[in-house]
């Protein structure tokens, strides 16, 4: 971590101890962007208090998550509590993920390919192959395994054959400084890291390994030939294999869409109400299930063509010539002939359909009814079976029913009471069933444009933001109603455009 902090220019540069580094999140913002480039957030620079300290361990942690570092359980307060397990654990992930997991040997990814690259690196080494490399632990303890890494390929700075197997300390010395001072890499480990434990720590020399295997894996001009003819069979099997599934799935498609189409061909006979509405909800299915299902595997089969001729273009391979009967130009045939067989079919499907129409009324239930007359009991504080202009104001305001200003309630306290002073049981239920049935008549539709638009003649597009509107619902509306000056839209002409009467 000191050895990245301190190449990206962060001062003070020493993590001392890991523990503690971490609990203000600000150690751990410097790493990640010493490491990936992600670009530091605002934060506080000298936080004190506890909730300071996990506001910046809050905008490290999203760091960590755009760095795609999997840290699995972590969470703030293990950093701000010096839980060392979980702190250990997320610098190990962190070093998994930067230095190891890009490593790639033969088909084998980070630990497995790493010391699969040392033991071919050293084999025929005396005193490591045999048995050859097996671990990262008691292989290196001698420092004969990393000697040999390092002669491998630099064998100018090591004297390989005057090394002593029997003297550990010396060769591991020898090993770490050359690293250091010829080859760049920084000193991640001391001697006695190697030399006083039976077993050292497997983490740790991995992640030491890790450092000479970015600095030498290019060095190999065989290895590297090897692995770009390896590239090139890849890509022709590659190839193959893909133009092979483009083949199976389109033929597949093409059998689905000519059953499609033929089954559209049948006449549609319904003897009642029951019949045709189960047959178009099987139409609906098709449409809102089946279809859409073909159409993505259409596109996906579409874009994996795509995929075959662009990866052969731009790799200057010939292009892929399918059989006539897979082209993509059939399947699009195919498309359209049952784009016509499922048009004419819904055709005679609501042709059907419409024999058994008939205009069904929403009734109010019984329970607002009953909810309209306690409201009115409750506010007629007199008792007199009447409601005077206070009175009805707190009853609608009771049930919901705003208004604009004074000016709208006078004026629709008049229409409700017909111009008198009071407002009697009936016309104060009849006044809110225009509210809440939905008659779907012009008059009501007005009403609702109406209240919505604050009592005015005209709607913003600001105004038409009412739950339960849609985004999209705006969208419609706005286009079809004719524009009325600036972001306002003229609702009366678009209700007379849509009713009949």
């Amino acid at each position: 971590m000191n050895n990245h902090l301190r190449k990206k220019g962060y001062e003070p540069i020493e993590i001392e101890h890991c523990t503690l580094a971490f609990e203000d999140g600000i150690k751990l913002m410097n790493i990640v962007n010493a490491l990936y480039q992600i670009p530091l957030p605002k934060y506080n620079k000298a936080p004190k208090l506890r909730p300071h300290k996990l506001d910046n361990l809050a905008l490290a942690m999203h760091m960590v998550e755009q760095a795609q570092i999997k840290t699995n359980f972590l969470k703030s307060e293990h950093l701000l509590d010096h839980d060392q397990k979980m702190i250990l654990g997320m610098l190990w992930a962190i070093i998994l993920d930067y230095a190891i997991k890009g490593i790639s040997v033969d088909e084998l990814t980070a630990k497995e390919g790493l010391l699969l690259w040392c033991r071919k690196k050293t084999a025929g080494y005396r005193d490591v192959d045999p048995p050859g490399v097996q671990n990262f632990s008691t292989s290196w303890k001698s420092g004969m395994a990393l000697c040999a890494l390092i002669h491998r390929h630099r064998p100018d700075l090591i004297p390989y054959d005057s090394l002593d197997k029997k003297d550990d300390a010396k060769n591991l010395e020898l090993a770490f400084s050359v690293a250091e001072r010829d080859l760049g890499i920084p000193r991640l480990l001391d001697v006695e890291d190697l030399t006083a434990t039976e077993r050292p720590d497997e983490r740790s020399v991995m992640t030491y390994i890790s450092e000479f295997f970015h600095r030498f894996a290019s060095q190999d001009i065989k290895e590297n030939a090897a692995r770009r003819v390896r590239k090139f069979m890849l890509f022709a099997r590659g190839m193959e294999q893909q133009q092979h599934e483009y083949e199976h799935r389109a033929r597949a498609l093409l059998q689905w869409l000519q059953q499609a189409t033929a089954e559209f061909q049948n006449p549609v006979e319904s003897g009642s109400l029951d019949e045709a509405q189960a047959a178009l909800q099987q139409f609906r299915h098709f449409v809102l299930s089946d279809k859409p299902s073909k159409t993505a595997e259409k596109l996906d089969v579409e874009s994996l063509f795509a995929e075959i001729q662009t990866q052969l273009l731009v790799n200057d391979r010939r292009p892929y010539e399918p059989a006539g009967d897979v082209h993509p130009d059939a399947i699009e045939e195919a498309f359209d002939r049952l784009s016509q067989a499922e048009r004419q079919h819904g055709q005679r499907l609501r042709a059907n359909r419409f024999k058994f129409i008939r205009k069904e009324d929403s009734v109010l239930p019984q329970e607002k009814i009953d909810e309209f007359t306690a409201s009115f009991k409750h506010f007629d504080k007199n008792g007199n079976n009447t409601l005077d202009k206070t009175e009805f104001k707190a009853a609608l305001s009771a049930l919901g029913v705003p208004f604009k200003d004074d000016t709208a309630f006078q004026k629709v306290f008049s229409e409700v009471s017909e111009g008198a002073s009071h407002i009697n049981l009936e016309q104060y239920i009849r006044y809110n069933k225009t509210i809440a049935e939905d008659k779907d008549n012009p008059e009501q539709i007005r009403q609702s444009f109406l209240l919505m638009s604050d009592q005015s003649n005209t709607i913003s597009g600001q105004q038409l933001r009412t739950h339960p509107l849609t985004d999209a619902d705006v969208q419609y509306l706005s286009e079809k109603m004719p524009a009325a000056g600036d972001n306002q839209y003229d609702y009366d002409s678009y209700i007379k455009q849509t009713f009949v009467h």
